[in-house]
């Protein structure tokens, strides 16, 4: 019997420490070996023992604004971004397939990374000027 309880109240300890795993931030260093910028718009995310795990939607930010699809395993889930100028930092580790990004806990500097699976998509998920989402114009010729 007191192994039943002592079994018990070693699950319950630790399911309660897995519900308690605060999300990370966008990182506001910044750091050159991750050019990427990101605009996470939706996170849906879930913890267990073995890490977080999670899905939602964001926008690549770069000469041409695209959408994405993402998927994660991490050791941290991170929270989407609530101000328009807010933006993961990262770096493709498969173009158009994976993305490294960093991020921070809060009310730390220690910075996690965390590779999320990403399905790229023609047109932005956000609202942005049009001159944003434009591509850039093609060179002129020289003469």
């Amino acid at each position: 019997m007191k192994s039943r309880l002592l079994l018990a109240a070693l699950l319950f300890s630790s399911c309660a420490a897995i519900a308690q795993v605060a999300p990370g931030v966008a990182t506001t260093t910044p750091n050159p070996e991750y050019p990427l910028h990101l605009r996470i718009l939706s996170s849906q995310r879930s913890n267990n023992r073995f890490g977080v795990h999670g899905f939602g939607h964001g926008d690549l930010i770069d000469a041409q604004i695209r959408g994405f699809d993402y998927t994660f395993d991490c050791s941290v889930g991170f929270l989407h971004n609530e101000h328009p100028d807010e933006f993961y930092m990262g770096r493709w580790k498969k173009p158009d397939q994976k993305i490294e990004i960093m991020v921070q806990k809060v009310g730390s500097t220690h910075v996690d990374k965390c590779d999320i699976n990403v399905a790229m998509k023609p047109e932005p998920y956000g609202k942005y000027p049009k001159s944003m989402t434009q591509p850039p114009p093609a060179a002129a010729p020289v003469p």
